[in-house]
């Protein structure tokens, strides 16, 4: 279970979520952020419910493509698997971005004065070989060198705003900043801007399912992986209500307060130099570095493996069937990593060379193909509870859950954006067609494949 905790904090990348995107949900509801969060719960425990539902029954390689061939068919399935390597592929190269970013910024602040803004850009395409190399390394040791990576600047994360909450309430801050419950609140903010803001919310938490791809390599999986999403989900919503209350606290919840809130780079970086003291916030951004760099990897592990059941299904090539001497798909693992590369350097020149830019535009793309992945992996748990006798009113849950991704889904694709901003949109739904596509023609090969995961 530790190793599917692992990979799917890593493909979530818990860090880089809370550094980055409170500020554009506080865009929208102001300070209450934290609300958000907390409103963001109901329809990620109805995903979450889904994925358990389906983990529960099946334990085998490929994610989705495995757990909804098995239940809605073959076909199904494959389009399935073929968003879900889309959505990591897109992850693992937001984080690749993110993490030139973070490490552009470190320098920026050891002295680096004439850093050049290709430099996150150049940082992310050297990264990107290493993370692929070690995605096609073995599961047991990768898995906990992820876990340490990314749970020792959780940790950091969460000890500074513990230190920023006790001179809240003990001193107030440096501009007089105190505990104040009014950050909850959602007066005056409109549903549209609520609805908005929680795209962005669940987005924080895509990757969850990461333990998913893991299933052959995990012991008793049936057990180990739907509590490793439980967990995995239990821990990240904490961890984002709780930084996030302390961040707008730590601003402040006026005006002039939350213009500061939406415009910082890093909020726990922040936070450790405004409360705990200079420095502090470099350790911080580094971890934040260290977050993205495990993030690409958890990618590029869950992405390999699903591509690895596509190929010994004969969905795909025969030829990604390759093991390492340690029993991981290494050729199928290199694929992903090569199309990673390809789709930052497509970002990159779309979007003019802006890191910043290119960031947002892989986002957005992840965001499209994630909701399509999650919205299958629902129908699915509907399909599975709706035929068992006692189970038929709880289908309506994950039906709920299909909804709210569909909503989800309109908030990011309308107003109609233009320019460069266009192309994130296009590119989501073509991954999404063409995934589509892909399984009608290709997904029959898969059924003796899914015969074989039913009997088993």
């Amino acid at each position: 279970m530790v190793g599917g905790i692992a990979i799917s904090l890593a493909a979530m990348g818990p860090t880089m979520s809370v550094s980055l995107n409170p500020q554009a949900i506080a865009d929208q509801v102001g300070p209450a952020v934290p609300t958000t969060f907390l409103i963001a719960l109901v329809p990620l425990m109805l995903i979450v419910g889904s994925f358990v539902v389906l983990t529960k029954r099946r334990g085998t390689a490929g994610s989705l493509f495995g757990l909804v061939g098995a239940e809605i068919g073959p076909r199904s399935g494959a389009a399935a698997g073929v968003w879900l390597i889309g959505a990591y592929v897109a992850s693992a190269a937001i984080t690749a971005l993110s993490f030139g970013i973070f490490t552009s910024t470190l320098l920026q602040e050891f002295g680096w004065t004439s850093t050049p803004q290709w430099l996150p850009i150049v940082l992310a395409l050297i990264i990107l070989p290493l993370t692929t190399y070690l995605a096609g390394r073995t599961m047991r040791a990768l898995g906990h060198a992820l876990l340490i990576l990314e749970g020792l600047t959780m940790a950091a994360i969460l000890i500074v705003s513990v230190m920023a909450l006790f001179r809240l309430v003990t001193s107030g801050g440096p501009q007089g900043q105190t505990v104040d419950w009014s950050a909850f609140r959602l007066e005056g903010v409109s549903a549209g801007a609520i609805a908005l803001a929680l795209t962005f919310a669940l987005l924080s938490s895509a990757g969850f399912e990461g333990a998913a791809a893991l299933g052959e390599e995990t012991r008793e999986p049936r057990k180990a992986i739907p509590r490793a999403l439980i967990w995995t989900i239990v821990l990240t919503s904490t961890f984002f209500i709780f930084v996030t209350t302390v961040a707008v606290w730590a601003f402040g919840v006026g005006p002039n307060a939350m213009k500061q809130f939406t415009a910082s780079g890093s909020l726990p970086a922040d936070i450790a130099n405004l409360y705990v003291g200079d420095g502090v916030g470099d350790f911080i951004t580094a971890g934040g570095a260290i977050s993205s760099f495990a993030c690409m990897v958890g990618a590029q592990v869950a992405a390999g493996r699903i591509l690895f059941a596509l190929s010994r299904s004969g969905v795909a090539t025969p030829r990604l069937r390759t093991l390492s001497a340690h029993g991981t798909p290494v050729a199928a693992t290199l694929v992903i990593g090569i199309v990673t590369f390809a789709f930052v350097a497509l970002a990159v020149v779309c979007t003019g060379a802006q890191s910043f830019s290119a960031f947002e535009l892989t986002s957005d793309v992840a965001g499209v193909v994630f909701i399509g992945a999650y919205a299958v992996a629902c129908a699915a748990a509907a399909r599975v509870l709706w035929r068992s006798d006692r189970g038929r009113a709880w289908a309506a849950l994950p039906v709920a859950g299909i909804a709210v991704l569909l909503i989800v889904l309109a908030l990011q694709l309308f107003p109609i954006p233009s320019g460069w901003e266009l192309i994130a949109p296009v590119l989501g739904l073509s991954v999404l067609l063409g995934g589509g596509v892909f399984g009608r023609m290709r997904g029959g090969r898969a059924q003796e494949a899914v015969s074989q995961v039913i009997v088993g």
